[in-house]
């Protein structure tokens, strides 16, 4: 019954989008709030009724059978609903919906502007139907249990992890709409830009609260050791960041000086489809991810095919106000050609990461050979672009708007207290590359310590915001680099007949106390209860590996121990009847470099409170 239910669901949301197009003049239909209101609501219930049927264990939808286990804790269950293709599809209309409902329950909203929302919507929807329908209906037996939800998904993050992310992508509907509306009306009043950079910084929040979820996730859960792989599904959420990013500093300049309004314009149409490029990515099955889900390369295509509509029709647009083009003047030395400059390095990074991600691809097509891109390529390249954008990021807060200014004493002081510490650094460190990223680093740290007086003093949570996201962008690079190149790596094999202590220096004792097996309702666990012993600081840590019920399929889980900013990390390589391996990681600095991100989001959000003199 329930696919019934949310089959009607999806057809009624359907009917009700096309009837705003096909009543679009009648004024009554197409601009009453309260029908707008209805047809919002009407794209939640597909997805309500979808997650009623995981919680039901409904195995009359293929969909529950196949991504769910009777057993499964509700938790679970409950985040099954986004961990199949179909369902993570149904919550991006579902999320449409909700943005197109907060847009319209505002207290002025432009008409043009809905119709773009809908005409998105209306592409999500057909393909809904036609290649990712997820309330197809089997017949199925009494006794069947579901096949359960994939392990690795089966963790506290994933189950925030990807909603959040799909906020952040889908926020960014609304600056898309908007650029449309302003170049497809030559309408460039400043109200909507405005509304352009609070909406985008809505979306910067929750994508980048869903990357950092996403990195501790694969960190904790995957085993892995790292906290980013440069993986295609890492990549295809970095774009969009990047992206939005200079989005954020582009359309502060169209706001203050009425300038880059094209440019802006731009980073919003584009910034929104690399999030459906992305998607198509991901759920095309045709990159090589360790945590990708598709299996149908066909669903991706449809995605193409909306992503090639999209970029058409941007270059048509583009084409319609070429006249408007090369209209911007700056002075060199102004804040606005900083911020600039800055926007080219961050729109040049999502270049590469969007190059490396789609090669294995062209090169596949293109010449036959299956390659894949690895961390040096986008390391050396990516880290290239970023050093000068950070240290832009210090620079430009330094210069005034629209003068040829610059405080020549405090660029001097800055930078050259910049190079005195990464000259120390190098000396006691004996690493060049947490000199180079001090040297980086530190001028933002250097202008923000400067600058905190007069941060408080104007009391604005705005300001107090941008200087904390900038200041925990420097803190994150000198934990990144400091992380990277000081960390231990240990694979360390115990005989469990004999051997219980490994010595693997005079600082670093292991010591296995027991094994321990435990049943639960869903999974098997075997634990390792280990102490590590370093320059007589003592930690416990218990490795274990799940084993799932249905499917019989293993994992491995993480076990963490904190000292202040380090941490030692354990895992289960193997585990025999005769043996045991296991890998021990000491991580420096590891947890500065997660409190440096809270410190970003945290920055982030204090930044959306709006500006007084915008308005």
């Amino acid at each position: 019954m329930l696919n019934f239910f949310g089959q009607a669901s999806i057809y009624l949301n359907l009917l009700l989008v096309l009837s705003f197009f096909f009543l679009y003049k009648k004024k009554f239909w197409s601009s009453n709030k309260y029908i707008l209101i209805t047809i919002s609501i009407s794209g939640f219930l597909p997805f309500i009724i979808l997650v009623v049927a995981f919680l039901k264990s409904d195995f009359t939808i293929l969909n529950v059978l196949t991504n769910s286990y009777i057993n499964d804790p509700i938790f679970f269950k409950f985040a099954s609903a986004w961990g199949s293709h179909e369902g993570s599809i149904l919550l991006w209309v579902f999320i449409i919906n909700l943005f197109l409902l907060i847009y319209v329950i505002q207290k002025k909203y432009e008409k043009a502007v809905i119709k773009n929302i809908l005409l998105i919507e209306i592409g999500f929807i057909i393909y809904t139907i036609l290649s990712s329908n997820p309330f197809v209906f089997i017949s199925s037996s009494s006794d069947i249990q579901g096949l359960g939800l994939n392990p690795v998904l089966q963790n506290f993050l994933f189950v925030i992890h990807p909603p959040i992310l799909f906020l952040g992508y889908i926020c960014l509907i609304i600056p898309f709409s908007l650029a449309i509306f302003i170049l497809s009306y030559e309408d460039f009043n400043k109200k909507y830009f405005i509304e352009i950079i609070n909406w985008s910084k809505i979306a910067w929040f929750f994508l980048t609260l869903g990357i950092v979820l996403g990195s501790y996730w694969a960190y904790s859960e995957l085993g892995w050791g790292g906290w980013w792989f440069w993986d295609p599904v890492e990549n295809v959420s970095l774009i969009p960041w990047l992206l939005i990013t200079a989005l954020i500093h582009s359309t502060n300049v169209s706001i203050k000086k009425n300038e880059l309004k094209i440019w802006s314009l731009n980073l919003c149409l584009y910034g929104f489809i690399s999030c459906i490029f992305g998607t198509f990515l991901v759920r095309s099955n045709l990159i090589i991810s360790v945590h990708s889900f598709a299996s149908d390369p066909l669903r991706g295509f449809y995605l193409l095919a909306i992503v090639a509509y999209l970029l058409f029709y941007t270059f048509y647009l583009n084409l319609k106000s070429i006249n408007l083009f090369n209209q911007d003047r700056f002075n060199i030395l102004s804040r606005e050609s900083f911020l600039l400059l800055n926007n080219i390095f961050f729109i040049s990074a999502s270049l590469t990461v969007f190059i490396g991600t789609i090669y294995p691809l062209f090169s596949e097509i293109v010449y036959g050979q299956q390659i894949s891109v690895g961390a040096p390529y986008y390391n050396f390249t990516f880290n290239i672009l970023l050093a000068p954008a950070v240290l832009l990021m210090a620079l430009a807060p330094q210069l005034s708007w629209g003068k040829n200014k610059i405080n020549k004493l405090s660029l001097f002081k800055t930078l050259g207290l910049s190079l005195v510490l990464s000259i120390v650094i190098l000396f006691f460190f004996k690493n060049i590359y947490f000199s180079l990223a001090t040297f980086i680093a530190s001028p933002i740290i250097l202008v923000s310590v400067f600058s905190f007086q007069k941060i408080i003093k104007v009391k604005n949570i705005n300001y107090f915001g941008q200087w904390l996201a900038h200041l925990s962008i420097a803190f994150f690079i000198l934990s990144a680099v400091f992380t990277e190149q000081f960390d231990r790596d240990f694979n360390v094999k115990f005989d469990k007949t004999s051997d219980t202590t490994q010595i693997i220096n005079n600082n670093l004792i292991i010591t296995i106390n027991n094994i321990k097996n435990y049943t639960f309702k869903n999974h098997d666990k075997i634990i390792v209860n280990l102490t590590i012993n370093n320059s007589n600081k003592i930690m416990e840590l218990t490795p274990s590996k799940n084993i799932y019920k249905p499917s019989g399929q293993i994992t491995t889980e993480v076990s963490k121990s904190n000292f202040y900013f380090d941490q030692f990390y354990s895992t289960i390589n193997s585990i025999k009847d005769d043996e045991i391996i296991l890998n021990i990681v000491h991580k420096p600095m590891i947890n500065f470099l997660w409190l440096s991100t809270i410190l970003l989001i945290l920055g982030i959000s204090l930044s959306l409170f709006r500006k007084k003199h915008y308005e």
